[in-house]
């Protein structure tokens, strides 16, 4: 069996084996005509409080090291959230290079 994903972020279609749905469904794929995934609230970590940008950390599964002022804390922070979007970013290019060519299930097929 196999199921149809869409991207809602660049709207491409591909057509996947079920077993590897999930993988894709975590990505950000979804089943076209269903909600996109929420997005996550934005949030302002320069008006957090030092125990908060710890808490913070801790939720994202940052590494603080030795930082224990505000201002280093944020540094880490903000450091490890850019390496992760620009890692995202690259997985995304590399998963749309990855798709078989008729992976869209031949929409684009004059056939």
């Amino acid at each position: 069996m196999s199921i149809t994903l869409k991207h809602p972020g660049k709207g491409r279609q591909v057509t996947v084996p079920d077993n590897v749905a999930d993988s894709y469904i975590s990505q950000g794929w979804v089943v076209p005509g269903s909600p996109a995934p929420a997005e996550q609230e934005t949030v302002d970590i320069s008006k957090l409080k030092v125990d908060e940008l710890k808490a913070y950390a801790e939720e994202h599964g940052i590494d603080l090291g030795d930082a224990k002022k505000k201002a280093d804390i944020l540094t880490v922070i903000e450091t490890a959230t850019s390496s992760e979007e620009d890692a995202n970013a690259d997985a995304d290019d590399a998963e749309a290079a990855a798709v078989p060519a008729d992976a869209d299930g031949g929409a684009d097929d004059q056939g």
